[in-house]
């Protein structure tokens, strides 16, 4: 099965879905940074950040490859908040968060105050004191098992 991602980084495709084209930002050894089709309403832009090789969760990808990803969501980082004053990095990790291109990758959404964008809208619930402790200390036990 074809991963459009792999697809632009290996030149086999210069479209996106939407008939824009594929054009990167920036890109070093094992990275590659382009501007998504999906735009939020009131902003201008969304930018994606991809390993070139197709690894499909964040768990696959070698730790040396995080290394420059972070360096270059940094970098593209700095960039947006010369003109805008924050940005959301979001990483959708499988389908039932939201994944839909299985290929990993990062997000990157130009925030300024009251653009109307909504990231967290899930409904907060309370929990007690104790049941706060049984979830971290059952969490804490899941990290020592990897």
């Amino acid at each position: 099965m074809s991963c459009i991602f792999c697809d632009f980084v290996s030149g086999k495709r210069k479209k996106q879905v939407n008939g824009l084209p594929f054009l990167a930002l920036h890109e070093t050894e094992n990275t590659i940074s382009f501007l998504s089709m999906n735009f939020p309403e009131k902003e201008d832009g969304h930018v994606l950040v991809i390993p070139k090789k197709h690894y499909k969760y964040v768990e696959d990808i070698p730790k040396y490859i995080h290394h420059e990803l972070t360096d270059h969501l940094i970098k593209l980082v700095k960039a947006i908040r010369k003109t805008h004053e924050g940005c959301n990095i979001l990483l959708n990790d499988g389908k039932s968060a939201g994944q839909t291109v299985f290929h990993s990758h990062y997000h990157i959404v130009p925030r300024d105050m009251k653009d109307g964008i909504e990231i967290e809208v899930w409904k907060n619930r309370r929990v007690s004191e104790k049941e706060f402790r049984k979830i971290n200390k059952y969490l804490i036990k899941r990290i020592k098992s990897v």
